[in-house]
């Protein structure tokens, strides 16, 4: 049942990561990060989408929003989910709908369902690939 289990969550995140390139080509959408780390993971996992940051960028969320809304009508948005990454998705939500820009948020949210007992954050999700596909030869 394990190894159903471990082989079912692996295929699931795969589709997640999947639908974030093909909705980032596809809209075309920017995928929206909190730092340099998260933009490293998605690398790794072979997501190859323009990436914003939107802490440490030197520029208010406000302004990102405002930069963001100047090119794009829509954006992924890939916060962690910890307390701070929870308050810059509640945060940065409005401020893009405000520009007209709609935010999608709904692969944060399953990948949050998918590795919130073990992870938090986006940078963590290569070691967690790793961890599963380790699992599913067990």
């Amino acid at each position: 049942m394990r190894w159903n289990t471990s082989r079912e969550r692996l295929r699931r995140l795969d589709e997640v990561l999947e639908s974030v390139q093909r909705t980032a080509d596809e809209t075309p959408a920017p995928v929206l990060v909190e730092g340099r780390n998260d933009e490293r993971a998605l690398a790794t996992l072979g997501i190859e989408a323009e990436t914003v940051r939107i802490s440490g960028n030197g520029r208010s969320l406000a302004e990102t929003a405002e930069r963001v809304s100047r090119r794009y009508e829509e954006a992924i948005l890939l916060t962690d989910w910890d307390p701070k990454g929870n308050e810059l998705k509640s945060k940065m939500k409005p401020l893009l709908e405000a520009h007209g820009v709609a935010p999608r948020t709904s692969h944060r949210k399953r990948l949050r369902d998918l590795t919130a007992k073990e992870i938090y954050d986006i940078e963590s999700l290569p070691q967690q690939r790793t961890r599963m596909v380790s699992e599913t030869r067990q």
